[in-house]
């Protein structure tokens, strides 16, 4: 319990000792600040199953503090009025005058004494520690109460705004259709409130699609409705509201929006001034371009990334909308799947896969993609290395107008084990045109920006010295550029860009998801280490010295090191994932990761590891946690229903 209760693992006392641990082991070995903190966050049982990018707006509202040795954080049974985050430093956890743990950095606390409303233990500096401390307020909205604890008031509901710098969009049919979504896929308590003369925000009713719907009077003559804190926390409280979205109504307090919806054109035009800004990028299936060169950025933070959205407007223009359940509107599969991943980017819920590099390893991916398709798990977003993007590819790239994308992996096994993907990868040492044009076989002309579920392949530029995830230009082209694997084939030249292998920067690229803003993330490093066996030792002095000088065994040596260097950078940026899976050793990894070939014996091997097996459901297992986290955190009130 006493574990649980501070949301980390603990350390006892034993004979006068404390069992430490090196500084900073909880976090992840990067020296970035943002990840570092944003781990110590999700290691917390109360946000968990929070999103990313919730989490990340909750690190914005940390404040920076420090302790001198012997300073008390907080009092045993005191008013819980926030909680911390241990950056540096040790901190005494004590009942009464006994000293039962010592915490380490990496640690949040005092989750669940905000939950409980005191503190069960007094925190006290062991030595001059460094840390953050949330504010109650600012975590109020993602906590609830434990059973058996009387539940303190219910935050006010999360309030989205929308605009458009998209002539002629259907805005209001547009939000009337994800409120419908939202209520539909979450089970979220959905207020849509619009602005009309007579209005009145006491009158609320519920249509049949499940979406409650409220009018306010215009402030001002020919002005709009404008939503007060008062009138928010009263409708949130009777009704258990989890969403306000607005269509026509301001605020009387800009604070109040959580986030404003800007439909958007182009990528070019996503980069608003406002880090409260979700920037959709509307995307018409029918006029799509297909002109765009081959670009991308630096993985870096961003407060809330771009979501697609792939729909014809003109067509929803025509959709008749009204309070009637979701199947009245006669949406396409693509139209509703299109508006789900909307829904999901509104609320926090995206999914993101970072697949690694590996050659023929990566049909563990193709596995992986199949099982969590079958079992429901939607996918938002894919960021892939080397063969990882080849396998992203040919899923986000068959995965349009309401395909599933299980159609392209069937292409790429049938195409690996009759021998033209050995072909392409064995042409490569002459050109990587081979991989391009291998892909664009497939796929044709498509380019990133179409994809209804965002693609992210990574690549090296060492002309700038760093990871780029490529978002525009050519899906095959950046499949090409993730692959172009040094020393074996030649580099992907795009002036001023020299693009090689993706992997020897980011081998499984949970960072670039992190900042493309999934909120779930599984990571999938399936390039084995490689089993190098002692040579036996020679009796002379003389056979030890020639047995050292073998070049043979030095190759090997240096073939395992690489993989063995790919393979744990790959660990490092896994622990930024809520699930992940790391491949078991194997025989020679790197001589067989380009038998193409035998695409179906890795399929078969990944289908019986019992190892991966349970990752998947531990997959599954969060998203379903994820899908369900308002309704089990704010069930309506008893007695309070919309009229």
């Amino acid at each position: 319990m006493l574990a649980r209760g501070l949301g980390t693992p603990w350390m006892p006392r034993r004979r006068g000792f404390v069992i430490l641990r090196g500084a900073m082991s909880h976090f992840p070995s990067r020296d970035d600040p943002r990840r570092q903190r944003l781990y110590a966050l999700k290691r917390a049982p109360g946000l968990r199953h929070h999103g990313n990018t919730a989490l990340l707006q909750l690190l914005g509202k940390g404040q920076e503090v420090s302790w001198a040795r012997g300073a008390v954080l907080c009092w045993e049974g005191a008013p819980a009025e926030g909680f911390f985050v241990l950056l540096a430093g040790e901190l005494d956890v004590l009942r009464g005058d006994a000293l039962l743990m010592t915490l380490q950095p990496g640690t949040p606390l005092g989750l669940e004494a905000l939950a409980s409303g005191s503190h069960a233990f007094t925190l006290r500096a062991a030595v001059d520690s460094e840390g953050l401390f949330f504010p109650k307020d600012a975590v109020a909205s993602l906590l609830h109460a434990p059973p058996g604890v009387q539940e303190r008031p219910r935050p006010p509901a999360e309030v989205i705004a929308f605009e458009s710098d998209v002539r002629g969009a259907p805005l209001s049919s547009l939000i009337e259709l994800v409120a419908k979504v939202i209520h539909r896929d979450f089970d979220d308590r959905v207020l849509l409130l619009r602005s009309a003369p007579g209005g009145h925000d006491a009158l609320v009713t519920q249509g049949t699609d499940g979406v409650l719907r409220a009018t306010l009077p215009p402030a001002e003559a020919g002005g709009r409705g404008l939503l007060t804190p008062s009138v928010l926390q009263r409708l949130t409280a009777e009704h258990g509201l989890h969403y306000v979205l607005l269509d026509g109504c301001g605020v009387a307090d800009v604070g109040m929006t959580g986030k404003t919806v800007r439909l958007v054109t182009t990528l070019d035009a996503r980069q608003p001034a406002d880090p409260r800004v979700l920037p959709t990028v509307v995307v018409d299936p029918r006029r799509a371009s297909r002109a765009s060169a081959l670009g991308g950025q630096s993985p870096h933070p961003q407060w809330l990334p771009p979501c697609p959205l792939r729909l014809s407007l003109d067509r929803m223009a025509r959709v008749l909308v009204d309070d009637r359940p979701l199947d009245a509107a006669a949406l396409s599969p693509a139209e509703r799947d299109a508006l789900s991943r909307w829904a999901r980017a509104l609320t926090h819920r995206r999914v993101g896969l970072a697949l690694s590099g590996g050659g023929v390893w990566g049909f563990y991916h193709v596995h992986i993609l199949r099982w969590l398709v079958s079992q429901g798990v939607p996918i938002d977003i894919v960021s892939g290395a080397s063969m990882g993007s080849l396998v992203g590819a040919y899923f986000c790239g068959s995965a349009l107008d309401g395909h599933d994308g299980l159609e392209g992996l069937r292409r790429l096994e049938e195409r690996a084990v009759s021998r033209q993907l050995t072909l392409a990868a064995t042409a490569a040492i002459v050109s990587t045109y081979s991989l391009e044009r291998f892909v664009a076989q497939d796929l044709g002309r498509l380019c990133l920006e179409e994809l209804a579920i965002r693609f992210l392949p990574v690549t090296t530029d060492l002309a700038r010295g760093d990871c780029v995830a490529l978002e525009q230009g050519p899906v095959a082209l950046a499949v090409r550029a993730s692959g172009s694997a040094p020393g074996i084939w030649g580099p992907t030249v795009v002036p001023p860009a020299r693009y090689v292998d993706g992997a020897f920067t980011s081998m499984v690229p949970a960072s670039v998801l992190l900042n493309a803003g999934a909120d779930v993330i599984f990571s999938s490093n399936i390039l084995p280490i490689g089993v190098r066996h002692a040579s036996p030792l020679r009796k002379s002095g003389l056979g030890r010295f020639l047995a050292g000088l073998n070049p043979v065994a030095r190759a090997l040596d240096l073939a395992a090191s690489g993989v063995l260097l790919l393979h744990r950078s790959g660990d490092v940026e896994s622990l930024l994932a809520d699930v992940r899976y790391d491949i078991q050793s194997a025989e020679a990894p790197l001589l067989t990761a380009m038998a193409f070939t035998k695409a179906r014996d890795i399929l078969g091997r990944a289908a019986a590891d019992a190892s991966l097996a349970k990752r998947l459901e531990e997959m599954k297992q969060h998203w379903l946690q994820v899908k369900a986290r308002s309704a089990r955190a704010h069930a309506p009130p008893g007695g309070q229903q919309a009229a």
